[in-house]
């Protein structure tokens, strides 16, 4: 697998600002058109598992459920049984020789002939060895950074009501002394303002998710290889010495030594057949005597055999023997997509985790400000008490900065939560989880009315969903897995012939010469036949294969209905966050105008009766959550314009990710 990210910015301008500028004109220019752009990175899908993959079926195994014996599919161990049982014992009826030959030079020629052979084909079974797997040096980067991270103390609980606001007899001020903590300002942090395109672009590469679906298409390409490797030729090689020693009749052979080495290449045909070629070669010394026929010395005995088995009805054909090599062609590309899944689920992670950081940090500030106010406030009643105010009002104000701060406290909180997570979906190495880096959004949301037409939509989601891609290779895969079924019904007939040329003699070298002068020719051509009665098994399968590739059509027609869904679903959220987002501003100009009349009455010499300061407390908090109100609304829109470019199937080129996957090959099935 291999994955490269490019990216191209204005010249004169920072890549940051390229970023910012290239998403707000994308944003206001194109989302009526129901697509939009943001920075320009490629990822490339490859294929080998050599390289691990940074970004990169259609179905997963067999997707009509059947096993290769239940579809049909021709077995790897089917066409030939025995083939390297073929040395011949006919040498027991050679005549006699007076010859006496040196049986273990022999054996050794013939064991250092078999060896070199054996070795010459084991070459291709040297396989890379992978690297150690050492946990510890992978959690060494969160150790170290977490080592660096210094842990606040913490304060001790209160048993008494701590406020600055308080009215002492005892002390003489006119003022507060100290103010109460919020906890560590965000501006404490190692801050980092980072653009949404830049966030997403790291997590492409470095997400850990991305990576691990990233190998899938990789496993399963080998898969594919697996398959095609069914018709790859076989080198097999075979070496054996026997001794016989038995009693022996008036007509017996008598006891012998033999060696036997067999040595050639089979391979499997695309049309179904097998088609082998080999060399027998045997050395036989006779031991003993007593039989009037029994040969007394050693004789060499050379072959060279080819024989061919081609069935003409049941596994018959390229297409049939293929099936197996087609089905894993599609697994291997619903994988791809199951990687464009987690891609998205990972962008849309991002973009939500991203617009909830911005409302976040909005919520810091409004709490600050409305903490502020309400130190104003209650500094105005403290240098008022004795006069109007009484110990009544300043505790109502006490009340309201302590649950003030609380929530302040809080919202910082959730925006080094928020923080971590975008640090999770990056996985970037200079900034890990551990870190004690805090990243806050330097891209301003969209509060600009886009307009979408639901047919538009619906039928770019068609397009483009990759369930629909990943359904219909499903489909493909059931319709050969129904003709595979098909064949099946027909009766095994194979063609089966052979052709041999023998050497026979007691000199190795003679025997060589006597099997290349082709006198001794013998071939054989005949015919195999046979079917269960009832075909019984044969049936069920093929109309199990039949229901199967139907059931996944229905599969096909509900993903359509539920992709409708989804699209209608998401154009509603996006309508309703921009109502959403009027309503919220609505009411926080409702509030703000609240507010500012109540400062003007107190501004109109209003006496500040706990009533009077109760209702500008209230106020006041009514004002914040109004704003906060507004933030929120206007994180949920961008983050519903995501999901509706989600739901189209659109989402990466809206961000602009685009996976490049190998050309179909030539002849290739899907549909």
């Amino acid at each position: 697998m291999g994955a490269g990210v490019q990216r191209d910015h204005e010249p004169g301008r920072t890549l940051a600002q390229t970023l910012v500028a290239d998403r707000r004109r994308r944003n206001r220019r194109n989302h009526a058109a129901g697509s939009g752009g943001r920075g320009a990175f490629q990822i490339v899908a490859g294929t080998s598992i050599m390289r691990p993959p940074l970004s990169s079926g259609w179905i997963s195994g067999v997707v009509t459920g059947l096993t290769p014996d239940e579809m049909g599919l021709p077995r790897e161990d089917s066409f030939w049984t025995g083939a390297e049982a073929g040395a011949t014992d006919g040498a027991t009826n050679m005549p006699k020789s007076n010859q006496s030959g040196a049986k273990m030079p022999m054996l050794k020629r013939l064991t250092i002939l078999t060896g070199a052979c054996v070795s010459a084909a084991m070459v291709g079974c040297n396989v890379a060895e992978p690297p150690p797997f050492d946990p510890r040096a992978m959690q060494q980067l969160e150790r170290q950074r977490a080592g660096e991270v210094e842990s606040r103390p913490k304060r001790p609980l209160p048993t008494t009501l701590e406020s600055p606001f308080l009215i002492d007899e005892k002390r003489q001020t006119t003022g507060p002394a100290t103010a109460p903590t919020t906890g560590p300002a965000l501006e404490s942090d190692v801050t980092v303002r980072m653009p949404l395109q830049e966030i997403i672009q790291r997590a492409v590469v470095n997400n850990l998710d991305v990576k691990v679906a990233g190998y899938a298409p990789a496993i399963e390409e080998t898969r594919v290889t697996e398959a095609e490797a069914r018709f790859d030729p076989t080198f097999f090689s075979n070496l054996q010495y026997q001794k016989t020693d038995r009693e022996q009749g008036l007509f017996a052979t008598g006891n012998a030594r033999q060696v036997q080495s067999q040595t050639g290449v089979r391979q499997l045909l695309n049309s179904g057949g097998q088609i082998e070629l080999r060399n027998q070669l045997s050395w036989v010394e006779p031991v003993g005597g007593g039989g009037f026929f029994t040969p007394s010395d050693q004789f060499w005995e050379n072959e060279v055999v080819l024989e061919v088995t081609q069935p003409l009805l049941r596994d018959f054909g390229n297409e049939i023997n293929r099936a197996r090599i087609t089905i894993n062609r599609n697994n291997q590309r619903i994988s791809l997509l199951d990687f464009r899944r987690q891609l998205e689920e990972t962008a849309t992670d991002i973009e939500r985790t991203y617009w909830q950081l911005v409302a976040a940090e909005r919520a810091v500030r409004i709490n600050e400000r409305l903490l502020d106010e309400t130190y104003r406030t209650a500094d105005i009643l403290f240098k008022r008490r004795g006069q109007d105010v009484t110990r009544v009002q300043l505790s109502q104000a006490n009340a309201s900065i302590e649950q003030r701060r609380a929530t302040l406290i809080r919202a910082k909180a959730r925006v080094r939560d928020l923080s971590d997570q975008l640090k999770r979906l990056m996985n970037d190495p200079e900034m890990p989880v551990s870190s004690g880096v805090l990243i806050l959004p330097a891209n301003a949301p969209l509060e600009e009315p886009v307009h979408f037409d639901l047919q538009d939509q619906i039928n770019t989601a068609l397009e483009n969903r990759f369930e629909l891609g990943q359904q219909q290779l499903r489909i493909d895969s059931a319709s050969v897995a129904a003709k595979v079924g098909k064949n099946n019904l027909l009766p095994q007939l194979n063609l089966i012939g052979s052709l041999g040329i023998q050497g026979l003699d007691q000199d190795f070298g003679e025997a060589v010469e006597d099997q290349l002068n082709y006198r001794n020719q013998n071939y054989t051509i005949g015919i195999q036949f046979e079917i269960p009665i009832g075909n019984r098994a044969a049936r069920a399968i093929y109309q199990r294969a039949l229901l199967q590739r139907q059931q996944a059509i229905e599969q096909y027609r509900n993903l359509i209905e539920q992709i409708a869904l989804d699209v209608k679903t998401a154009l509603r959220e996006v309508d309703t966050t921009w109502e959403e987002m009027v309503a919220t501003r609505q009411a926080r100009f409702a509030a703000e105008d609240s507010l500012l009349a109540i400062e003007q009455r107190e501004a109109g010499g209003e006496a500040l009766t706990p009533t009077f300061v109760q209702l500008k407390l209230d106020t006041q908090e009514r004002l914040a959550q109004a704003r906060t109100a507004e933030v929120e609304a206007v994180s949920n829109y961008n983050i519903a314009i995501a999901r509706l470019e989600q739901a189209k199937g659109t989402l990466l080129r809206y961000n602009n990710i685009v996976m490049e996957e190998e050309k179909l090959p030539i002849g290739y099935r899907g549909k």
